[in-house]
Order: structure tokens, then sequence, then C-alpha cells
């Protein structure tokens, strides 16, 4: 009868739990829509109720929560069962907030775990030897002792990654703008093209349309020079005639030639023009290209100063001196931050070439399509 009563509540409250979208979606593959202000369950509803009423029909045999009902008036078993209602209400969100509590709670911690372990990973690569050697040093100071060696360790190894970083911000920046300096060449020299080329079709079909005229003119020419050469008067008369009416009409036609001409000759030279102002900005990002090179060999430098540092300072963990050992982290992390500093400055070089290849983007992106 109880658990009836139980299940009962259940089908009432089904559609209509309240807790927050996000947790709900995480309840293994159940569509939840939102209607009037609430989150109504589309294909989990039968989960749901199973899991609740296991849990209820565990709580009813152990008489944990709710004790067994006793013999009374109708009303007060309707007061009582109202109170269950109440009660399962509360138990289903306690229910759904536990699980879900549950899951939140190992993705943090997988979450920590990660984040932990990278930075842990950052840091001087020892190998086994030296890093026994280093932890035995370390076991042997005194707290205050072992605090500042792992401080200046920690430094070292904050040096040692901020040089990862840069290389690695270095070789993309790099492919990017070789590959945008192929891409900018390409479009520079393209410069222009189809204005030249529609141009110069202009001027073939005016050409081609005119063609008939010209033949027709130097025919009536042709005929003019022999009626004179035959002393014929009366024909040279007729043909004279003709080839005056056509020579306006054939100097306008070559005056629309040649105005076609020009403006495909005047396009030409506004492209060499162009050309050569958009290559002489692109050149500008040589100055930083020539830097880069003797950057590249102070980093090489910096990085056999840091190499020849790691390895005294291994030398002086084996001595397990104290003092020596100290010197030479302070040693080690002045090299490794003199190395990071040379891959800061070839990525800033770097950057000025790409500032100078968006420049000549912008540019090209301004004219007239």
């Amino acid at each position: 009868m109880q658990t009836e009563v139980w299940k009962g509540t259940l089908t009432d409250q089904e559609g209509t739990v309240c807790c927050p979208s996000f947790l709900l979606l995480g309840a293994g593959g159940y569509d939840f829509i939102e209607h009037d202000g609430l989150l109504e369950e589309k294909k989990g509803r039968q989960h749901i109720e199973d899991i609740a009423t296991e849990d209820i029909v565990l709580m009813e045999t152990s008489d944990f929560l709710i004790p067994s009902p006793i013999a009374g008036s109708h009303s007060h078993m309707m007061e009582q069962s109202n109170v269950l209602r109440g009660q399962l209400s509360s138990l289903a969100h306690l229910i759904f907030r536990s699980r879900l509590l549950i899951g939140l709670v190992i993705l943090f911690s997988a979450g920590t775990i990660y984040f932990a372990s990278t930075a842990e990973a950052a840091g001087i690569d020892l190998g086994v030897t030296a890093q026994k050697a280093w932890d035995s040093v370390l076991n042997k100071a005194d707290a205050q002792t072992k605090l500042t060696l792992k401080q200046a360790y920690d430094k070292v190894g904050n040096w040692k990654t901020q040089e990862q970083v840069w290389e690695q911000k270095i070789k993309t920046l790099h492919v990017a703008n070789t590959a945008e300096l192929e891409r900018l060449r390409v479009e520079i020299r393209q410069t222009d093209d189809a204005k030249v080329a529609a141009l110069a079709e202009k001027v073939k079909q005016t050409q081609a349309r005119y063609e008939p005229l010209f033949a027709l003119y130097s025919s009536v020419n042709r005929q003019l020079d022999a009626a004179k050469a035959i002393k014929n008067k009366e024909w040279s008369a007729a043909i004279r005639t003709q080839a005056e009416t056509l020579r306006p009409v054939v100097k306008l036609a070559r005056e629309d030639i040649r105005i076609k001409k020009k403006e495909l000759a005047e396009a030409r030279k506004r492209k060499s023009a162009e050309i050569k102002r958009l290559r002489a900005m692109l050149a500008g990002a040589d100055s930083a290209k020539k830097q880069i090179q003797p950057a590249k060999k102070q980093a090489s430098l910096a990085k056999e100063r840091y190499s020849n540092a790691l390895q005294q300072f291994k030398q002086s963990t084996k001595q397990s001196q104290t003092s020596r050992v100290l010197s030479s982290l302070n040693t080690l992390a002045s090299a490794a931050e003199k190395w990071a500093g040379t891959k800061q400055s070839i990525h800033t070089l770097e950057q000025n070439v790409s500032t100078t290849y968006v420049k000549v983007r912008q540019e090209i992106a301004k004219r007239p399509k």
C-alpha cells in the first residue's frame, strides 16, 4: 500500500523534476526539453522512475526514513500521505543531486590530475642518476635550505618552459609567414590581371569589328589608283566620291582603336607601378628577416651556455655541497633566462615580418576588383 502511494507520487512529479539543465544533460543519454519554465523528460522517464523506486523500496524495508503506517483515522492517513509526498519530492531531488555530484567530482579530479601532471612535467631534464643525486641533496638539507634550493630549481624550470613555449610559437608563426609570403607574391604578380585582360580583349574585338571597313576602304583606294592610271575621269570621280565618304568613318574607327589601345597601355603601366609598390612594401620585411639569422646564432650560444651550466649543476649534486649546488642552480637559471630571452627576440622579429605581410594584405584588399 505504502509503496503504491510513493509510486503514484512519482508519476505525478515525473514530468516536472526541477534541476539545472546542464546536470540533466549528463544523465546518460536521455533528452530533456524545456516547457513552461520546467524541464520535461522526453526519453528517460522510465529509467528515472526505476532508480527512484528502487531506492525508496530499500528505505521502506529498512525503516530508515519513513516508519510503517499505524492504524488511525482517515484524515490522519491523508495527512500522512501528504507528508510522504513532500518527503518523496525532496528524496527525488536528493537522489539526482547525489549521483550527478559524484560525476562532477570525478571530472574535476581528472582535470586537477591532468594540470598537476602537466605542471610537474615542466622543469629540468636531469636523467635518473642526476635526479637521485639532486634528491639526496634535498634530503640532507635543512628546511630553509631545502626551500631555497627548490625555489632556485623551480626558477630554472620556469625559464626552460618559457624557452619551449617561445620555440613553439616561433615555429608556428614562421610556417604561417612562409605560406603568406607565397600567397602575397602570387597575388601581387596577378595585380589588375583581369582589368588588363578585359581591355586587351576589347582592343581585339574593336579591331575585328572595323576590319571589314578597313578592307573596303583599301579596296576603294586601289580602284581609285587604277582609274587614275587609265585616265578614266568618270570612273575616277565615282571612286573618289566613295573614298571621300568612307574617309571620315575610317578616321573615327582608327581613333576608336587608338583610344582603346591607349587605355590598355595605361592599365599596363598602372599594373607595373602597383606591382612595384606592393613588392617594395613586401620587402619591408627583409630587415627583420636579416636580423633573425644573428638572433638564431645568439640562441644557439645561449643553448650551449645552458648545457654547460647544466653539466656543472649535475657535477655539484654529486659532490653534495649545498652552497655549490645553489650557486650552480643560480648560474643555470641565468643561462635559461638568456636562452628564453633570445627565443622571445626571434619571435618578436617574426611578428614584425607578420605585421608587414598584414599591411600588404590590407593594401591588396583595398584595391578595386
